[in-house]
């Protein structure tokens, strides 16, 4: 199972990883069953979300046992959902035929995956997240996000423990139809998308500079002077509609740096050419991690202010106050404020601009992308987690919304992975970890919203649970 995330990102182990687990749950009682699977999630847990211990020991400077205490109490919450969905599976198991098994399994598992993502707000390891290195894998995200490419997944996996179980091939028939579904209906979606005609020419920015060498006396200039030079550079080769930059790649407060400010708004207008990027802002006593606008006609021209802020590092949250001793360093510094669903309007089309782990939630990307967002631009830091995997786990989550909005994603990332994604899920260019450089790509505005943008979880959510349902009472008095 670990293999199948990044860093190793062998996808093709999803397809089988969960196999072991399922047939281990068909031969046992209910309770061992959810047992056995919490502690499948928690060990899961624990050895792929390792970069969270990287963050608070190494950068943060939190005491090593303290990092890893409150990284096994996420994990903890974390591995409850698929052990309560295996464990309500095992006690309706004896109602349910063989071919209808494997499904309600996989519906299960989905439905309690989304409310892990979803309502508990962890949205890290799903099933799905093992086919994000192949576009064909996981094109049924503009119909149901990833909720239903998990259950196609979890269902696949459960077929085959079924049919290794019971000796039987009807389960293998079951594997067989869901693979042509998810590959038959990629196969179809990517040749539609095979030829994507592109009218915005947009540079990206990866200075690459070290957590050390930020929100340091002096770090701000330096690192605005670094990213000017970068982009005059890339400028001075060819012209751009826009440029990017990454997260607070201005590491200071800018409403109380002016002459950062005039710089920005300077390198505007020499080069003709928009600027979007980070950097803390302070406003009517309102302290915000914010992306903004800089045009060559208006200089500072507009802002969006984060929404979903990291707990303890950003903001306090108040039921887990009793967590901030265990992090010291973490809550350090005052707190950031929320801001509102809002679009970057004034430059050549209207942008959604999530910032770092806002693009792991498809409900508020979907949002922006419902306020009329043509373009969607991911700015993140991810210098905090070393080469521990987070950055390649992070960057997948961009290519399930391209897929999802089938919009044009550019994700510019202090340290990596820098890129440009195109509607089918596609890499059209990107820059390593921890390398300075340059790209450019040619995009477009997105056209008409998909399924899953329109209409979000609620039809999945709801097709799942009916089935559930129905395949009960349809199974009833079968024998296994």
């Amino acid at each position: 199972t670990v293999l199948a995330y990044p860093p190793a990102a062998l996808w093709p182990l999803g397809w089988g990883m969960l196999v072991p687990l399922f047939w281990a749950v068909e031969r046992t009682d209910p309770r061992r069953a959810g047992l056995l699977t919490y502690a499948y999630s928690v060990l899961r847990g624990l050895l792929i979300v390792r970069w969270l211990v990287h963050a608070l020991a190494v950068e943060y400077g939190v005491a090593t046992p303290a990092a890893w205490a409150f990284t096994a109490l996420l994990v903890a919450v974390y591995a409850l959902p698929p052990a309560f969905a295996v464990l309500v599976y095992r006690y309706l198991r004896p109602r349910l035929g063989k071919a209808a098994a494997p499904l309600v399994l996989g519906a299960l598992w989905a439905l309690f995956e989304w409310l892990r993502a979803g309502p508990l707000a962890l949205p890290w390891v799903l099933v799905a997240h093992t086919q994000a290195p192949v576009p064909l894998g996981f094109q049924l995200a503009d119909l149901g996000g990833s909720t239903l490419v998990g259950f196609v997944i979890v269902s696949v996996n459960a077929a085959l423990a079924h049919a290794i179980v019971s000796g039987s091939l009807r389960p293998l028939a079951v594997a067989a139809g869901l693979l042509a579904f998810s590959v038959g209906y990629g196969t179809w979606r990517l040749a539609q998308l095979s030829e994507l005609e592109t009218d915005l020419r947009v540079g990206v920015i990866q200075a690459a500079v070290p957590q050390a060498e930020r929100f340091q006396p002096g770090s701000a200039e330096r690192n605005t002077a670094r990213h000017i030079a970068l982009t005059r550079d890339l400028l001075a080769r060819q012209p751009l509609d826009l440029v990017v930059w990454s997260e607070t790649a201005v590491d200071t407060e800018l409403d109380a740096a002016p002459e950062l400010v005039e710089q920005l708004a300077l390198l505007a207008r020499e080069t003709g050419t928009p600027l979007v990027t980070g950097a803390p802002r302070s406003r009517d006593g309102r302290r915000t991690n914010s992306v903004v606008l800089v045009t060559p006609e208006s200089g500072l021209d507009d802002s969006y202010d984060k929404q979903r802020l990291v707990p303890f590092s950003e903001y306090d949250p108040a039921l887990f106050g009793w967590l901030a001793p265990l992090l010291g360093p973490v809550t350090a510094g005052d707190p950031y404020v929320p801001g509102n669903p809002r679009l970057l309007l004034g430059s050549t089309l209207p942008l959604a601009t999530p910032i770092c782990f806002e693009i792991t939630y498809p409900g508020l990307v979907r949002e922006l992308r419902g306020r009329g967002a043509e373009l969607l631009l991911n700015l993140s830091n991810d210098a905090w987690f070393g080469r521990t995997g987070y950055a390649s786990m992070h960057f997948l989550h961009a290519r399930f919304r391209a897929v999802e909005l089938r919009s044009w994603v550019v994700r510019a990332a202090n340290t990596g992975i820098s890129a440009v994604i195109d509607p089918a899920g596609r890499v059209v260019d990107s820059l390593p970890l921890f390398a300075e450089g340059t790209l450019v790509a040619e995009v477009a505005p997105a056209g008409r919203p998909a399924v899953y943008a329109r209409l979000g979880d609620a039809p999945i959510l709801l097709l799942l649970g009916a089935f559930v349902v129905s395949a009960v009472f349809a199974s009833r008095g079968l024998r296994r």
